[in-house]
């Protein structure tokens, strides 16, 4: 079987197992983490809770979840041959749990109290284990970030590391070493663009591509520009080459008056309808909400244009990142005892 037939049978085969609106909705009508894991024992999750014992809390049913989407994933590489974009974005699974330990130790927390937020299923299936452990067991984060030497992480784990020490945020891990992946995956798709293309270049990897590396851009220029990095530092993050919103467009960002004037300059790009936020950190906010719901839309058409192709295999892979991320703050929200329409008002859909 060629790469091309494999991976395009996989994708159709994963979309089946995912959850539509009904169960997503009977999952978010839950009325304890009791009745929402016994409810996700009845969905293609099951397998992945055998090892979660109550006391349930959101967290932990969030990292059995994540387990499960690491396999999955880990699946997909199994005969997809030569297309490596697959590769970078199963990359994205340890990267998460990278800024997780980063942040902790930046915020000295103890291994002890830090392992408990890991589940390292996607580490320990590429036998990467060990990446995330040196960074746990380092004394500090200077020393974290450089246990990271000679990984594809090390130069934005250092540029992240200098960013917090001037700025004191701590999330500019998150910022930096999302860019290492995105910056990788941009890099194969424009070397190897032919090879990802289909009959139709409608919503194939093309397109994923582009909405994963726009939203990137934009939100990490205006969040650096909120948390006040100087316009050069802020273009440094962008990553090229960039798709849709183009340079120019995001170094105007970076140099507009305001996070509001920067997001003006969106639109000649994407059309989102944002309504008044509150406040800069709302508003960005929901420009990524924008762009998560435009990523969803991308991948659900994938698999009207594409047919047996890479690009609905990585449309079911961002389409399962959307689930879990669903189900994870579904659980928030039971936990927290909130109103079942309220929950469900706020997921990506």
């Amino acid at each position: 079987m060629s790469s091309r037939t494999y991976v395009g049978t996989k994708a159709f085969a994963i979309r089946g197992t995912l959850l539509d609106a009904g169960a997503i909705t009977k999952l978010a009508e839950a009325t304890s983490l009791d009745e929402l894991v016994n409810r996700l024992r009845g969905t293609p999750y099951a397998d992945s809770l055998t090892r979660l014992a109550p006391p349930y809390t959101a967290r932990s049913i969030e990292l059995a979840l994540r387990g499960r989407l690491a396999r999955v994933n880990h699946s997909i590489l199994q005969g997809a041959g030569r297309y490596k974009i697959l590769e970078l974005y199963y990359l994205r699974n340890i990267a998460w749990d990278l800024k997780l330990s980063l942040k902790a130790k930046a915020l000295n927390r103890t291994y002890e109290e830090t392992i408990e937020y890991l589940d390292m299923t996607a580490e320990e299936l590429v036998g990467r284990r060990d990446l995330i452990a040196k960074v746990l067991t380092a004394k500090d984060v200077t020393e974290a970030v450089t246990m990271l030497s000679g990984t594809e992480f090390s130069t934005d784990a250092e540029r992240a590391l200098a960013a917090y020490s001037a700025g004191g945020e701590v999330r500019f891990f998150d910022l930096y070493i999302e860019h290492a992946v995105l910056s990788a995956i941009s890099k194969e798709y424009s070397l190897n663009s032919k090879l990802y293309s289909s009959r139709t270049n409608s919503n194939g990897v093309g397109d994923i591509v582009a909405v994963d590396v726009d939203a990137y851009n934009v939100v990490s220029v205006l969040r650096a520009k909120l948390w006040g990095l100087r316009d050069a530092e802020v273009q440094d993050l962008v990553i090229t080459p960039a798709r849709r919103v183009g340079v120019s467009s995001l170094n105007a960002m970076a140099g507009a008056e305001s996070v509001s004037e920067g997001v003006k300059l969106l639109e000649s790009s994407y059309r989102f309808p944002l309504q008044n936020a509150p406040n800069d950190e709302a508003l960005i906010d929901m420009v990524e909400e924008a762009f998560a719901r435009e990523l969803r839309e991308t991948a659900a058409l994938a698999f009207v244009w594409q047919g047996l192709s890479p690009g609905t295999l990585l449309a079911v892979i961002r389409l399962m990142d959307v689930e879990v991320g669903n189900l994870a703050a579904i659980a928030i929200g039971v936990e927290a005892k909130i109103d079942p329409k309220q929950i469900l008002a706020k997921l990506r859909t």
